[in-house]
């Protein structure tokens, strides 16, 4: 059974454990227009996920999380109008505490419940730690690559492109980037490298508890703008950036994301390097005003 889910906190391979596909929803933007919500005031990249799962006929369910307000609707209006079963899984804005840890912990097993309700197999320690080991291998890779990639890169003013999510076929900001004259050094941004959770260690605090290594490695290792306080996405972004080489730094975000908005300024002064802020919507005319903006900022970097 095929489950698609929105969010780098839930862990895919707790829906493959029980016997499920996890497909990421990484949509492109006009499949906001099968969901019929409303335009103003929502953002296109939520938009888009309640539209891909509305509109999908190969699906047995979604799993979306609710980490601000406008995922909080669009998993709402997905519940409401999509033909397969929607499960709205709440992550704690909160991250320091035990009780938040908890929390977490909680939404998972209620998932499992959710997953063997829908036909899957119900994974003990055994089975879940082989999926979830098989798994960590693969992003291990991923890392790998990523950074025999970046020394190749040669030439061009070095910026970081941190944010939200990049929609299929947004990618075009980091072909700006390049035809612009510069190189992304570091993509920070929500569907990037940046949302992988940490390696596990049965060794960690977790012990052999595949269940509390899950939280370790997911909401206690990914830092996103949602969070509060925020303070440990901001050093992570100005570390990450300075230690890429960074000269400047394109911040990433769909219209009405007031998350992300509020950090521009902050980071402007944390990082101590310019800071280009866009506001994209889903239309091309939007992404071809990123272009130039991208274009012109490059030659200030310059």
């Amino acid at each position: 059974m095929r489950i698609a889910y929105n969010s780098p906190f839930i862990p895919p391979e707790l829906l493959a454990a029980h016997g499920a596909e996890p497909l990421r929803l990484v949509p492109a933007p006009e499949a906001g227009d099968a969901s019929a919500a409303p335009v103003m005031g929502t953002c296109p990249f939520a938009r888009a996920v309640a539209g891909a799962v509305i509109a999908s006929d190969g699906l047995a369910a979604a799993v979306l999380a609710a980490t601000c307000d406008q995922t909080r609707r669009a998993a709402e209006w997905a519940h409401l109008h999509a033909k397969v079963p929607v499960f709205r899984m709440h992550v704690p804005a909160t991250w320091q505490t035990p009780a938040a840890a908890r929390a977490y912990l909680d939404e998972l097993r209620r998932l499992a419940r959710f997953l063997v309700r829908l036909g899957g197999q119900a994974a003990d320690a055994d089975r879940l730690w082989s999926v979830m080991e098989r798994y960590d291998a693969d992003r291990a890779a991923v890392r790998a690559a990523a950074g025999r990639a970046l020394p190749e890169a040669r030439g061009g003013v070095p910026v970081a492109v941190v944010g939200g999510p990049v929609m299929r076929g947004h990618e075009r900001v980091f072909e700006a980037v390049a035809e612009a004259g510069g190189r992304v050094v570091l993509n920070a941004t929500e569907t990037g490298l940046r949302t992988l959770p940490t390696p596990f260690d049965r060794r960690r605090r977790s012990g052999d508890d595949p269940w509390l290594a899950l939280v370790d490695a997911y909401f206690g290792g990914i830092a996103d703008v949602f969070q509060r306080p925020d303070g440990r996405l901001m050093d992570a972004l100005v570390h990450d950036a300075a230690d890429a080489g960074a000269r400047g730094i394109i911040l990433w975000r769909y219209v009405w994301c007031d998350l992300w908005a509020a950090l521009a300024e902050r980071l402007r002064e944390a990082a101590g390097v310019p800071v280009l802020a866009l506001d994209v919507a889903a239309d091309a005319a939007s992404l071809r005003q990123a272009a130039g903006r991208i274009q012109a900022f490059l030659e200030v970097l310059r």
